[in-house]
This record gives C-alpha cells, sequence and structure tokens, in this order.
C-alpha cells in the first residue's frame, strides 16, 4: 500500500497546485473569481499540499484516509476537466455558465427591494462582468443613461413610462427620431425610460407620483396592458393588487453553494430546466396562487382604469401633456391575448373622455399588419421599436408645432 499512499500524496500535489488561484484563474475560472472565492482557493490548496507533504513525510497511515482522499481528488480532476473542455471547446459557453452563476448571489443580482415599488434595478451603466455586476441600469435604477433632475435649459422633457415593453428600448429611438426632426430648432428632446419589466399600472402609477414628477416632464407616455396576472375570485381580489403581490425578497436556491462550484452540475441543472424559477422577478414579488383562467372582470378592468385616469388627473394638474398608447401585440394563433384587447378597449375609452391627452392607437397601427416584428406575444424586435417611436413621435412634433402656432 505504500505505492498507492505515494501515488495519492502525488496526486495532492498536482491538484493543489492546479488549484491555487493564480492558476486556477488563468486555466479554469469561468471568466474571473470573485474575492471569496480565490480566499476559498488558497485555503484548498493549502490544506491539500499540508497533506500531499504528511503524506510523503509523515507518519499517515491509515489507508482509508487516502482511498477518502483519492475519490475527492477524482471530483476535483472531472471538475477541472470539464472546466477546461468548456474553455477550450465551448468558448461561448463560457459567458453564459458564469452568468448563471452569478445569479446565485443575491448581491450580484440585477434586482433590489424597493419600499413602494417592490422592485427597481440595481445600478450599474458600466455593465463590467470582471466585478460580477451584469445589470445595465442607471442611477435611479432604470435602463438607460443616467438622470439629473435639472432639466437643462431648452429641454423638452418625456418621461416614458410603462413595464418591459417600454424598459426594451423605443424610448431611446424616440430621442433620436425627435432630435433628428427638429434639429435646426433651438429645443432637444430628452426622452427618459422609466419603464420596469413586470410592472402593473399600480408600480407605474407611485412611480410617477413618487419619481417621474420630480424630473419636471413636459410630455409623459403611458403604455400598459400588464395587470392580466391579478385576475382573483371577488372574494380574493383587492384593489391595491395586495392579493398577488407580495414583499420583494430573493428566492431560496437549494443547491446555490453546488451550482457556484460545480460546472458539470450547472451545465446539467440548466440543460435540464433553462428557466428555473428562481431566475424571474415574479418569484420574489409575486404570492403563488392559483389563476383563474378567464376573461378580466369589469371589477379588475375597472382597477387598471383607475390608475391610468388616477395618472392622467396628476399630470393634468401639474400641465403635464400625456400621451395614451394602446398596445400593439402579435396575431399568432399560439398567443392567448384576449386580455390585451380588453385593456386596449378601455384605453380607447379613456382616450375617447379625455379631450384634453394627445392619443396614439399603436394597437390599431400594428397588431396584425407587420407581425413578423413580434419576438413574442408582446415584445417587438428592433423595426418594431423604430415603429413605436415614429408614430409617438409624429403626435408629440404634431403637439409642439400646434403649441407654436398658438403662441403669441
Amino acid at each position: 500500500m505504500d505505492a498507492f499512499r505515494k501515488f495519492v500524496s502525488g496526486y495532492a500535489l498536482i491538484i493543489s497546485l492546479l488549484i491555487a488561484p493564480p492558476i486556477f484563474e488563468r486555466f479554469f475560472a469561468m471568466l474571473y473569481l470573485f474575492k471569496g472565492e480565490r480566499v476559498i482557493l488558497w485555503i484548498a490548496s493549502v490544506l491539500l499540499m499540508s497533506i500531499s507533504l504528511y503524506g510523503f513525510f509523515g507518519r499517515l497511515r491509515r489507508t482509508w484516509v487516502y482511498l477518502v482522499l483519492f475519490n475527492l481528488l477524482l471530483l476535483i480532476s472531472v471538475e477541472l476537466g470539464a472546466r477546461s473542455a468548456v474553455k477550450l471547446f465551448f468558448p461561448n459557453k463560457e459567458v453564459s455558465l458564469a452568468r448563471r452563476a452569478n445569479m446565485t448571489y443575491d448581491e450580484l443580482r440585477k434586482m433590489t427591494g424597493h419600499p413602494f415599488l417592490q422592485f427597481k434595478g440595481v445600478p450599474s451603466t458600466t455593465g463590467n462582468p470582471a466585478t460580477g455586476n451584469l445589470s445595465t441600469f442607471n442611477n435611479f435604477g432604470f435602463v438607460g443613461r443616467d438622470f439629473a433632475y435639472a432639466k437643462p435649459q431648452g429641454v423638452i422633457r418625456i418621461g416614458a413610462l410603462g413595464a418591459s415593453t417600454t424598459a426594451d428600448g423605443y424610448p431611446a429611438m424616440l430621442e433620436e427620431y425627435l432630435n433628428a426632426r427638429l434639429a435646426a430648432q433651438s429645443n432637444r428632446f430628452e426622452v427618459m425610460n422609466f419603464g420596469q419589466g413586470y410592472w402593473t399600472s399600480a408600480h407605474v402609477l407611485v412611480n410617477f407620483v413618487l419619481n417621474v414628477i420630480d424630473f419636471a416632464p413636459d410630455y409623459v407616455i403611458l403604455h400598459i396592458a400588464n395587470d392580466e396576472h391579478a385576475r382573483a375570485s371577488e372574494a380574493e381580489f383587492r384593489g391595491d393588487y395586495s392579493h398577488y403581490l407580495k414583499v420583494f425578497q430573493p428566492p431560496r436556491i437549494v443547491d446555490r453553494y453546488i451550482l457556484r462550484v460545480s460546472v458539470p452540475y450547472r451545465a446539467l441543472k440548466f440543460y435540464l430546466n433553462p428557466n428555473p424559477e428562481w431566475m424571474f422577478v415574479e418569484a420574489a414579488s409575486q404570492i403563488r396562487r392559483k389563476e383563474p383562467q378567464r376573461a378580466l372582470n369589469a371589477r379588475e378592468l375597472g382597477v387598471f382604469r383607475r390608475n391610468i385616469e388616477t395618472i392622467i388627473d396628476i399630470a393634468s394638474a401639474r400641465q403635464i401633456k400625456v400621451v395614451l398608447t394602446t398596445m400593439p401585440h402579435s396575431t399568432d394563433e399560439r398567443y392567448r391575448l384576449h386580455y390585451v384587447d380588453q385593456f386596449n378597449e378601455v384605453v380607447r375609452s379613456i382616450a375617447a373622455n379625455h379631450d384634453r391627452l394627445l392619443f396614439v392607437d399603436l394597437d390599431k397601427l400594428m397588431t396584425g399588419k407587420d407581425n413578423h416584428v413580434f419576438l413574442d406575444p408582446l415584445h417587438v424586435n428592433d423595426t418594431g421599436k423604430r415603429m413605436k417611436a415614429e408614430y409617438l413621435g409624429k403626435c408629440i412634433i404634431d403637439d409642439e408645432e400646434r403649441t407654436l402656432l398658438k403662441a403669441p
């Protein structure tokens, strides 16, 4: 057995060198190491090296210890081999595997709790993977460049309100469109993206009152149809959506430490289940319950109407012009989108009863005519975003021109 002990001791010495942070980070790490991981690797490396040297020169003679150590070393070898294979043969997978490990760290998640809005983005305009923070949110936790409260002189400021169909990027294209059309004039446009994925009209209302107003926008765009999951029985339903929404808490990930340590386990886990529940903000912010599979009823649509009309009333009182929009959607038969049609009818009804707001019926302009621009039931590609930007831009330019004609 002396030969086996010496073999295992030599094996342990080699592995202790391979997992030393300078070597491990260069050849085996998925992009980079976190500070805590570096410390753990140093401890493991020194410990294995000590055991190896003690096996060569000490009095450690118990065979079972070497059998356990040998099996541990085999597991580490498999892990190192898998990591090497990814880096050598599947380099395009390295980033995705690293990001999936990052998702298990609460401090690196893109969303953080908010006292009134449930959650918001974690500010980070750099999105630098070397730091582990992969967010792309600005200083206020929204998409796009950083905001400043003070509005520069000569700027027409537009706040884009909504959920993921706003956060996904049309406001930046709208700003580009507006400034390109009015380049010869002294005024320039600034479009601020206040959209946040998963938000309902209730979130948008609170965000408008507590955040958007402080930026003194001249216009706000309402582009929202995201309340369908608030459906509930008459006894359960609450107008503040407390039957549906809960205090934001990062979801529990039972195997988070195995996911961080083992690349083969991580790859297999996400191959079998590419989208585990804990990856999505719903698990952290929504109550698990059985949702009625039916159209929205009058009570549910009434709360949506109340939220939109409240924004309009507050905006009007502050001389902020409202651009109200319907939600265009795919007509692909795979999707059941009756709820979107219901919300759109509510929006059209609101527009008919408020003569001071601007109304852009994006549903009428896009639905059923340009199905190829839809990536899923509601979200559009760059062509679709540009279409939204142009329709909204024309509406705002026309309004600005009418305002100039009325000026003394």
